[in-house]
């Protein structure tokens, strides 16, 4: 399941939340495209402050980029052709942003979700 609403307020279809771990509660997600004027780490950022229920500016402390290393997220995903070749992957990679479980898929859906029985 991934929302009350399946679809973003410009119609774009939202992906499955794909978490089958009962200890972790779908929150928010987002979209990155790579064609779009936002990087990833915006997305990123856009996506946890929707979980907090604040605007982007107040998600600093950590800063992102002590959590995760956007840019090898970038390269393996989402990376410019090298020699005519994409260098695209298929996966995703997940780390924790405060209480929160991030995982970025490289068909660009970032979900956020939040531990609800989890022992930290």
């Amino acid at each position: 399941m991934t929302s009350s609403n399946d679809y973003t307020e410009d119609g774009t279809r939202l992906a499955p939340d794909g978490n089958d771990d009962p200890d972790m509660t779908f929150v928010t997600q987002a979209h990155y495209d790579r064609e779009s004027h936002r990087d990833l780490t915006t997305e990123i950022i856009f996506a946890i402050a929707d979980a907090e229920d604040v605007v982007p500016t107040e998600i600093k402390d950590p800063p992102l980029y002590e959590c995760v290393d956007i840019a090898a997220i970038e390269d393996g995903f989402f990376g410019k052709e090298v020699a005519g070749h994409t260098r695209d992957s298929e996966g995703s990679v997940s780390f924790r942003y405060n209480q929160y479980h991030v995982e970025v898929a490289s068909d660009g859906w970032i979900t956020v979700s939040d531990p609800t029985a989890y022992g930290d």
